[in-house]
């Protein structure tokens, strides 16, 4: 059986219920329901929540799969999100996000989706020496891109190693 761990999302197979963490209710569930595992209780049973905010509830092991391909992860032969020849969508959706009041939404699923976000002030640390810490702020459109941008054009020699909005 695959290894399942705290964080992962799995898949119902068949619908049912579990008793909920607290109280005496149980949670209904359905077949192809996503659940966050929100422990790794013993080798029958998890507890797992729908939502982040709905209650955490028991489930056995044998009654889910793992997600066959996990959010974020690019399919053998698929291309990049942060490709150029799809940037125009993600620029589209920073645009519209701006307009909507949504930037904190679309920021974390981009950083979710290791997609290219709106261009904001990062704050890296860069180990540049044994014993020596840089820190530098970069705009950029992702942590990542950050990184890379402080690394290649400042011409550090070291290797990002932390990077925080």
């Amino acid at each position: 059986m695959t290894s399942i761990e705290k964080g992962d999302w799995v898949i119902a197979r068949q619908s049912g219920s579990g008793h909920r963490a607290r109280g005496w209710e149980r949670e209904h569930y359905s077949e192809g329901d996503e659940l966050l595992v929100t422990s790794t209780r013993s080798a029958e049973w998890l507890s797992v929540r729908k939502t982040k905010y709905s209650p955490v509830f028991s489930i056995r092991r044998s009654h889910v799969m793992v997600e066959t391909r996990r959010v974020g992860a690019v399919p053998p032969g698929d291309i990049e999100a942060d490709d150029p020849r799809i940037a125009w969508l993600f620029e589209d959706a920073a645009r519209l996000a701006t307009r909507l009041g949504l930037c904190g939404d679309f920021d974390r699923l981009v950083n979710a989706l290791g997609a290219p976000g709106r261009p904001r002030e990062f704050t890296v640390k860069v180990a540049s020496e044994p014993g020596l810490e840089v820190t530098a702020k970069v705009t950029a459109r992702s942590r990542r891109e950050a990184e890379r941008l402080l690394i290649e054009r400042a011409g550090f020699t070291g290797r990002a190693i932390e990077a925080a909005s």
